[in-house]
């Protein structure tokens, strides 16, 4: 069998694997930035491109990475100074990526240190596998509260109740995503982007799977704090129409549809019971 060296493209210096990150840090505190660029910089695999777009950030994160970049070559940090949404950023990356993959990574998650080495041995693998994620180790305010797993071969279907894959954690072959030209910058897709960019995927007939390995430390928020304001939910339903309907999913999905924006009626606190349910349910399953 092939190992990873057998994949490099050694004779030309592009790397095998661009990873892109988008970064609005704003806190004083860098710690998680740090850890988080160092989990992707210690990983086994190590023929890759970081590339970070950073506009909008707090002094203290520029700081830090400017001296992560001084350090490590393999860092390339973009700021443009106008690209300041999560795929308008990953599509500034997008624009210069050059490897043959395209990793994501968030700037408050951990890539467990072997993550890109299995990956790339799956996708080397498996030639009919166009992308690929993991299971993960969910983290809320820095302790391990316990994983969530994901099914191994995603169907359109799965993505009816809840998305079957965590975004930060997917390398994708490069000629998928330029296939269907990156991540829409639509208001329409604000904080769904990577659900309509996953559905997308799906509608050009390539396909998915998720490692069975916890291979990432996934970064949950605050109990109480959430960024998905109502006006987001009414963002999901509309990607979920438009992206059901393109995949003949309609009228069946209907339910689906309207499913965020049931869920964005519920109080907080009774959310937040019903979440912490299903994760309790997740865990008894591990």
């Amino acid at each position: 069998m092939k190992t990873i060296e057998d994949y490099r493209l050694h004779e030309d210096n592009i790397p095998e694997l661009s990873v892109i990150m988008g970064v609005y840090f704003r806190r004083e505190n860098t710690s998680m930035l740090k850890r988080s660029v160092q989990s992707i910089l210690m990983q086994t695999f190590d023929d890759f491109e970081f590339l970070i777009c950073d506009d909008g950030s707090s002094q203290e994160a520029i700081s830090l990475l400017n001296d992560l970049a001084f350090s490590d070559s393999r860092i390339k940090l973009l700021r443009e100074g106008t690209k300041f949404t999560l795929p308008q950023k990953l599509n500034h990356c997008l624009k210069f990526a050059q490897g043959r993959y395209i990793a994501r990574m968030d700037d408050d998650d951990y890539s467990l240190p072997n993550r890109f080495e299995k990956q790339l041995n799956f996708l080397h693998i498996h030639s009919d596998v166009d992308f690929v994620g993991c299971n993960v180790i969910l983290v809320r305010d820095g302790v391990n509260t316990g994983h969530r797993n994901l099914p191994g071969y995603p169907t359109k279907e799965d993505f009816q109740f809840v998305q079957p894959y965590i975004h930060p954690t997917i390398i994708f072959k490069k000629t998928a995503i330029d296939t269907i030209g990156g991540y829409s910058e639509d208001k329409r897709q604000v904080l769904c982007e990577d659900y309509d960019l996953l559905l997308r995927l799906y509608e050009k007939g390539f396909r998915g799977s998720n490692l069975q390995e916890y291979l990432f430390e996934y970064t949950l928020p605050s109990k109480g704090k959430s960024s998905r304001k109502f006006r987001h939910r009414v963002n999901e339903a509309i990607t979920r129409w438009e992206r059901f309907k393109a995949l003949n999913m309609l009228p069946k999905a209907l339910p689906y549809v309207v499913k965020p924006l049931i869920v964005g009626l519920i109080p907080a606190s009774q959310l937040e019971k019903l979440k912490e349910h299903r994760e309790m349910r997740q865990n008894k399953r591990v």
